[in-house]
């Protein structure tokens, strides 16, 4: 093959790649569906920039400057997505909550593998998704939940939820825009807990995922970032399983401004035990009007999903 021809199967391939990567810094930005097809895909955005990052590499030992000054900036704009700005670490106020977020697996959870996380986390507010009345009794009988004595609703209740929020502080379950008709799945409970001199807001969060239907998905998400648009000025707390990563825009819209627990980057919560490690965040501790520190997440056998948790300072 003459050398031409060579040279020109390079440029081909080099603009090949600078267009993928394109649609990958891209990804994060996309607020559209395309039949669920895209939220699929954002699910993985960040594991997706090693594309445009492995395509750096080569192009800047081989001093391709242009092609490697794109892949750059391709790059950086598919990881500002995934990095929270947010202010984290000590707060000069008193007022904390430790908080611990959990997804039972339909209540299928090792009730003594989590026994043992609480009394180790010992949490203030502790937020059970899937879990079941039968779980909480063995909870209970293994002295996990001594303390934690304000609690919402019973789960199932008249299966339009499936989450429950434990308190050692004073609460008071709230109506709010995160019911069954609002998410079109499961209610989110939202209570008022009083910390310090203050009233937290504090939202048991379940959003369903967009693998089975991601109209229902971004419905549950919506009435999210309803529901915090409602409460511009309130210190709040969502916790629990949002099925969604910083690589969802309609995520990333719905908690605008609110600080994440993990920090600067993504910590990884799912699928525990499917593959050699967690690979995406979809468990979160968000905030608003608090500061987040010793954040963490923990297995529990019988669950696909890794226990968060995390200290919260208004």
């Amino acid at each position: 093959m003459r050398k031409d021809g060579q040279q020109q199967q390079k440029t081909t391939f080099l603009i090949l790649l600078v267009v993928i990567s394109t649609l990958i810094a891209a990804l994060p930005y996309m607020p559209w569906l395309a039949g669920g097809i895209i939220p699929k895909v954002q699910a993985f955005a960040g594991w997706l920039l090693l594309v445009p990052l492995g395509a750096l590499i080569p192009t800047l030992l081989t001093r391709k400057r242009r092609t490697a000054i794109a892949l750059g900036l391709l790059l950086v704009i598919g990881l500002i997505p995934q990095i929270d700005m947010a202010p984290a670490g000590q707060s000069e106020n008193t007022a904390e909550l430790r908080v611990l977020s959990f997804n039972a697996y339909l209540a299928e959870a090792s009730s003594n593998e989590l026994a043992a996380l609480i009394k180790e986390e010992q949490p203030d507010l502790l937020i059970l998704v899937e879990t079941s009345e039968s779980l909480h009794q063995d909870l209970t009988s293994l002295g996990a939940l001594e303390g934690l004595d304000f609690r919402t609703a019973p789960a199932p209740a008249g299966g339009v939820r499936d989450t429950v929020i434990f308190s050692k502080n004073p609460m008071a379950e709230i109506d709010s825009g995160l019911s069954e008709r609002d998410t079109g799945w499961f209610a989110m409970p939202t209570v008022e807990v009083e910390v310090g001199q203050q009233r937290v807001l504090v939202a048991g969060v379940h959003v369903y995922p967009p693998l089975k239907d991601a109209k229902l998905w971004r419905r549950g998400l919506s009435a999210i970032d309803t529901w915090v648009q409602a409460h511009p000025e309130s210190p709040m707390i969502l916790a629990g399983d949002f099925n969604s990563t910083r690589g969802h825009r309609l995520y990333t819209d719905a908690v605008a401004g609110l600080a994440e627990a993990s920090g600067l980057r993504p910590q990884a919560t799912w699928p525990q035990g499917m593959l050699p490690f967690p690979v995406i965040e979809i468990d979160h501790i968000i905030g608003q009007a608090v500061t987040f520190s010793q954040p963490g997440a923990t297995p529990v056998s019988g669950s696909d999903h890794l226990a968060v948790h995390a200290t919260a300072r208004f």
